[in-house]
């Protein structure tokens, strides 16, 4: 509602901002900030915007209650830290020190809304409207969203200005940073190894790290064993290399990182580190423990569990998910959050204590460990042992918070004879466990993979959701990130039966695979050519690679929706699995004036490279990049260098999955053009929608 106050750098763009904004686009006569002189007892106007007229040389607002001048809206919210509302100033005696002149400036209702710094009374707002009762008890909510809006605004300033200049860092750092891809390729590189090899970011860019002639500190050659740093799926690798081109040596790490689908890539950090060289002789290579609860991570996990499969006949590879971490970490900070993943490391410790040196962090809220027949007796004694999981009790300063979770259980050797095999059946078993709620557990079994009966049920779902029509769609807006304007839909297909909904990813896989995509494509074709008519904002349409690959839809499609303000959506595997074909079709569809959408971008498929070969419009990053940009820096600075290659090869980029103000705030300071999550919105049905933006509707349709 505010017009994104957090994202100001000072004190005075916040209250410039809201007073204009307040008397422009909510209808105000004016709007003050004022602040208190404690040594005169008067509140001093420093802001204001609107019908001033000379105001403030007649106006007095003391702090004090014991005068007349402080018992007004004002000085009673800056004293008690409330808001003040006086409806109708002829009539009020609250008032009366300030009527004559505020009924010749159409003065008639006043709000003052107390903003306070730190538990101190700071400034107060006034807020005048023309009208009597403006300011109603249902409009409180409002007022006090932005009292909430302001002092957070006040309190981000600075954390703000600190995160504008680490964003800086990566690109400035006098640390030499490199991205590489899983064979070695420069991905990208910071100004500090533009400056220190003299070449431009195009020269480098592309090329294989081995352009560098790095030395291992043993003088073997760091190409090969950064190759088998890969193919081991280690999860950091450091030492001290000799770059022959400089003649220096160099504090080196990378580290991996996991963008979906198997695939990765490796931040490379390297510190001159000539002058220091004789303080170490070489760096730990890898990292076993996971460095906040000190427990096992995926990699000492994999080689620990691995190791002792050898040596036991039977055992369990159990894997622990807390459920709904996340609303720990927005109800007690993240802070906490991560307090409460080292006391349940703790806790899972005492409750295997046989397995104690076998229990891992696996992802953010995720565990894993593995017991041993000798730790759990038979079956039952291991389910009496999971019933101590299902809820865990844990306490942070002194209060207890209680934790649900669901647990997926893989046996050795029948559903596996590593843990790579075991954590995937485990994994099946718990995504199982999860449908059925907090504190469930299951065993993986072969059904799980077959799910026959559920391929019979979806297919009897299409074949009458396309009979009877249940096929609807949701639209689910994005925005401009400069200024939260709507910009445009993307229709997200639903089947709705007798009230229920189901969502595409209960469906949306067979469909595409199935005998009825043509049919599906028919209506698709006919509903969307319905609300081209009706919205007059552009509208995105996910299409499937099976269409996308086939001529004569595309054909239908550019026939239908050219120069229509309907836009093309793919995801990055439809094009990598025929390029050529992929560049031909984006070229023919951009030429009737359809722009091209890359969804879920980042998500494993898709070189960089590839967007400099094909001539697409937007990337949409994956949301599982932008739930990290506020707690994982490698994830911020990933991103950071998406958009900014996507910039330079004039490609728009749009942030989906934006679900809090801190993501927002950065996604914006990254450069996105556009913004799309549950914060802002989520998917709508059609009449909702209309409701909710009645502007979208079309001329035609509106007189209709």
């Amino acid at each position: 509602m505010f017009y994104s106050l957090t994202s100001s750098l000072t004190e005075e763009e916040v209250f410039e901002k809201i007073c204009k904004n307040l008397v422009e686009k909510i209808g105000l006569r004016f709007v003050w900030v004022g602040f208190p002189d404690w040594k005169t007892l008067l509140i001093k106007p420093k802001y204001y915007y609107g019908y001033e007229a000379g105001l403030f040389e007649k106006f007095r607002v003391s702090i004090s209650g014991d005068v007349p001048e402080g018992r007004g809206a004002l000085g009673t919210a800056l004293r008690e830290n409330r808001i003040v509302i006086i409806s109708d100033i002829r009539t009020d005696s609250r008032f009366d020190p300030w009527r004559e002149e505020a009924l010749k400036r159409q003065y008639l209702s006043v709000a003052g809304i107390p903003i306070y710094k730190n538990g101190n009374p700071y400034c107060v707002l006034g807020l005048y409207a023309k009208e009597p009762n403006f300011f109603t008890d249902e409009t409180l909510g409002l007022l006090e969203e932005l009292k909430g809006d302001i002092e957070f605004a006040l309190k981000r300033i600075e954390e703000i200005r600190n995160n504008v200049i680490i964003s800086q860092a990566l690109l400035k750092s006098p640390a030499a940073v490199f991205i590489l891809d899983e064979e070695g390729k420069i991905v990208f590189c910071n100004e500090t190894v533009l400056r220190g090899c003299g070449r431009s970011f195009n020269e480098i860019v592309g090329q294989s790290i081995e352009m560098f002639g790095f030395k291992l500190s043993d003088g073997s050659d760091f190409y090969p064993v950064f190759l088998k740093f890969v193919s081991q799926e280690g999860d950091k690798f450091e030492d001290v290399l000799f770059c022959s081109i400089k003649k220096i040596y160099m504090e080196m790490k990378i580290y991996p990182i996991e963008i979906g689908g198997g695939v990765r890539r490796f931040i490379f950090l390297g510190r001159d580190v000539s002058e220091e060289r004789e303080l170490r002789a070489k760096l730990e290579k890898v990292m076993l423990e996971d460095p906040l609860t000190g427990l096992l991570n995926v990699e000492g996990f994999e080689r620990r569990v691995n190791k002792l499969l050898g040596e036991v006949v039977e055992g369990f590879l159990v894997v622990i998910d807390i459920s709904n971490f996340t609303y720990i970490n927005r109800t007690y900070s993240f802070e906490v959050g991560n307090r409460v993943l080292k006391e349940i490391g703790k806790v899972l410790q005492g409750i295997f204590p046989g397995s104690k040196d076998l229990i891992a962090r696996l992802g953010a809220d995720e565990f894993g460990c593995f017991l041993r027949k000798e730790d759990y007796g038979d079956v039952r004694g291991l389910i009496d042992r999971l019933g101590l999981v299902k809820e865990i009790r844990v306490e942070v300063d002194g209060q207890e918070i209680v934790v649900a979770t669901n647990v997926g259980i893989g046996y050795y050797p029948g559903d596996g004879k590593s843990v790579r095999e075991l954590l995937e059946k485990a994994s099946l078993a718990l995504s199982e466990a999860k449908r059925g709620g907090a504190g469930e557990f299951r065993f993986f079994a072969s059904h799980m993979e077959l799910k026959a009966q559920e391929i019979i049920s979806l297919d009897q779902l299409l074949e009458k959701a396309l009979e009877n029509r249940w096929f609807v769609f949701f639209y689910q807006p994005y925005f401009r990130a400069e200024d939260l304007r709507l910009a445009g839909l993307e229709a997200l297909v639903r089947i709705k039966v007798d009230g229920k909904i189901y969502n595409p990813s209960e469906f949306i896989d067979y469909l595409e695979r199935s005998r009825f995509l043509p049919k599906f494509e028919e209506w698709m074709f006919e509903e969307i050519e319905k609300k081209v008519r009706r919205f007059r904002v552009p509208i995105s349409v996910n299409v499937s690679g099976r269409s996308f690959s086939r001529k004569e839809f595309i054909e239908r499609f550019l026939d239908k929706f050219s120069g229509k303000g309907v836009n093309l959506e793919i995801t990055e595997r439809v094009f990598i699995e025929d390029v050529i074909y992929a560049k031909e079709v984006i070229r023919k569809v951009r030429e009737k004036n359809i722009k091209v959408l890359i969804d879920d971008f980042g998500t494993g498929y898709c070189a960089l490279s590839y967007l400099r070969d094909l001539p697409v419009d937007v990337i949409k990053v994956d949301r599982s990049f932008i739930q990290g940009v506020v707690e994982k820096k490698r994830d911020r600075d990933l991103v950071e260098v998406i958009v900014l290659l996507a910039r330079r090869l004039g490609i728009e980029s749009l942030a989906e999955g934006v679900e809090t103000e801190e993501q927002l705030d950065i996604v914006k300071k990254l450069g996105f053009n556009y913004v799309q999550g549950f914060l802002l919105e989520k998917p709508l049905p059609e009449e909702e929608l209309l409701s909710k933006y009645p502007e979208i509707l079309s001329k035609d349709s509106q007189k209709t």
